[in-house]
């Protein structure tokens, strides 16, 4: 299967998944995330979110090889799932000049890799007595007062009140109406989630502080997708529910589809760095991935 293949059925889900009013980027943050069966790494960016997606009761994946060679055997008529691996190779180049003098130049070059994988449940494990690792329980350890201001307090984010929602590039400032003036706290704090990832962007080259990242730029739609779904992250680990917040669904959820038809690359860009934000946000370390994919802005 090519990468660009699995990319298409990626959106197809998605976008089916927005058609059915469900908002694809909350669910895979608030279970156990999806991982590897054999090895136990987690599927992080795209393929978390993706995988997390599909209604199987249990988060272990591989793919069939892993599992033959486990002496298990996925049932006959099962489908398995694509998902992609974003990596980098080094190329060399050695260029002789006129005085026959060898020079090497290196280009890192970004590749894409797909691959099937199948849940635990698709296979004969149960009739072969195969035991699982422990599935244990999410526990939300983190304040949202505590993530927000141990952040901006790190990086020297100046944080006033103002009658709208916004992060401003230029002055380095997030912009929020006081926690009084919010139909409840988790819309507070959802609010100030999405602002706090966007304030990520420079600081991990998502932009410049000079680009212009309002509404209509190049850069909003893609930096709007990374600070939902970094705030719906955000919100899993804070025990917040972020599904509630969401204002006027229908419409929400048909500009997303919308936007998602009109760039391909949109999700898979998104989910991989709003990750990465948010465990930037939190002092995490970066997780090493199992077939990974990872004006105003408000």
């Amino acid at each position: 299967m090519k990468a660009a293949d699995v990319k298409v059925q990626i959106n197809e889900r998605i976008i089916r998944a927005l058609g059915e009013g469900k908002i694809p980027w909350l669910k895979p943050w608030t279970e156990n995330g999806p991982r590897n069966l054999f090895s136990g790494r987690a599927y992080t960016g795209l393929n978390r979110l993706i995988l997390g997606l599909i209604p199987h009761p249990l988060p272990f994946w591989a793919t069939y090889r892993q599992y033959l060679a486990a002496g298990l055997q996925v049932r006959r008529g099962e489908h398995g799932y694509g998902i992609i691996y974003a990596g980098r190779t080094v190329k060399t180049d050695t260029v002789t000049d006129e005085n026959g003098e060898e020079t090497e130049s290196k280009k890192q070059i970004r590749f894409l890799k797909a691959f099937v994988v199948f849940n635990i449940a698709q296979t004969d494990y149960q009739e072969k007595g195969y035991k699982l690792p422990d599935v244990k329980d999410n526990q939300q350890v983190l304040g949202c007062d505590a993530v927000i201001l141990g952040y901006t307090g790190r990086e020297k984010i100046t944080v006033c009140a103002g009658d709208r929602a916004a992060y401003s590039p230029a002055t380095d400032a997030i912009t929020c109406p006081a926690i009084g003036r919010f139909r409840t706290s988790e819309h507070y704090y959802a609010t100030m989630f999405h602002e706090c990832i966007h304030s990520t962007g420079p600081r991990m080259n998502r932009f410049k502080r000079t680009d212009p990242v309002c509404f209509g730029s190049d850069t909003y739609g893609r930096e709007e997708l990374v600070a939902e779904i970094g705030s719906a992250y955000l919100a899993a680990l804070t025990g917040i529910d972020s599904s509630a917040v969401i204002r006027n669904q229908a419409a929400y959820l048909q500009n997303w589809a919308a936007a998602i038809k009109a760039d391909a690359d949109l999700v898979m860009y998104a989910a991989g760095r709003a990750e990465k934000a948010a465990d930037f946000m939190i002092g995490a370390p970066a997780p090493v991935p199992a077939c990974a994919a990872g004006g105003a802005a408000a």
